[in-house]
């Protein structure tokens, strides 16, 4: 763990394998700048995230693992964050993601909308592409536990209440399923594995929403977030934060 712009940053040895198996499937110099790439622009989502968090007056950390980043904030009970604010915080992540991966491609002399551009370059500029401006828009897809799907689930609770964040879930593995079968019939199954493991978190998303239903009236939606945000943080479970407290 090490503290970046003032907020902790706990690197998992997850994050480590995930990247080293990119420098061991690829076994060349894209492999290399893919591993890195993912590294940086992970770290700087979740920084866009936890800086939107502290802005809106919570208290944000940050924890790298398999697979993923996640920001986990603490929400001033003085100051409650509204729902614009947390679609912020939601977008906040891949927005920078996108932004700085896109700069840094254009100032490499790359045009990161044009693909036949990406492939003239290097494998810097192509690892950089995936890593960046790739990824970010990949993340923005309305389905949990992605950034676009706590996005979504601001608009659901309005209309959902208590029963939002299992609606969702419930919403995200079937367009997930549904998503998986179109990809493997029409593109090749590059990503098969990100699939799985995102059907993975949904169903501990729901099952954890299932959970916390008989325990929910005995304890304040305070006491209730400060507890999931322990379990999450001590067993790199993001699928046991509350509802506002992450985004992937």
């Amino acid at each position: 763990m090490f503290r970046l712009l003032g907020f902790d940053v706990r690197v998992g040895t997850g994050f480590l394998i995930f990247l080293g198996l990119f420098v061991f499937l690829y076994q060349d110099a894209f492999g290399l700048w893919l591993a890195a790439s993912l590294a940086a622009f992970t770290l700087l989502h979740e920084l866009g995230h936890a800086v939107a968090a502290r802005s809106a007056g919570a208290h944000a950390s940050i924890s790298l693992e398999f697979l993923a980043g996640y920001t986990a904030f603490r929400p001033d009970p003085a100051r409650p964050i509204s729902r614009p604010r947390r679609a912020l915080i939601s977008v906040a992540g891949p927005g920078v993601q996108i932004v700085a991966s896109v700069l840094v491609l254009v100032a490499l002399g790359v045009n990161p909308f044009s693909v036949d551009s990406v492939r003239a370059g290097t494998d810097a500029t192509a690892a950089i592409w995936w890593a960046g401006p790739v990824i970010g828009a990949l993340n923005l897809i309305p389905v949990m536990p992605l950034d676009g799907g706590h996005l979504a689930l601001v608009g659901v609770e309005r209309w959902f209440g208590d029963r939002a964040l299992r609606t969702m879930a419930i919403a995200s593995i079937v367009l997930t399923v549904g998503g998986a079968i179109v990809t493997a019939l029409v593109w090749e199954t590059t990503f098969v594995i990100f699939i799985a493991f995102l059907v993975i978190s949904q169903v501990q998303l729901l099952q954890s929403t299932s959970k916390r239903g008989g325990a929910s009236g005995a304890q304040s939606s305070a006491q209730r977030a400060l507890a999931a945000e322990t379990a999450a943080w001590q067993h790199g479970n993001a699928g046991l934060l509350e509802p506002g407290q992450w985004d992937g």
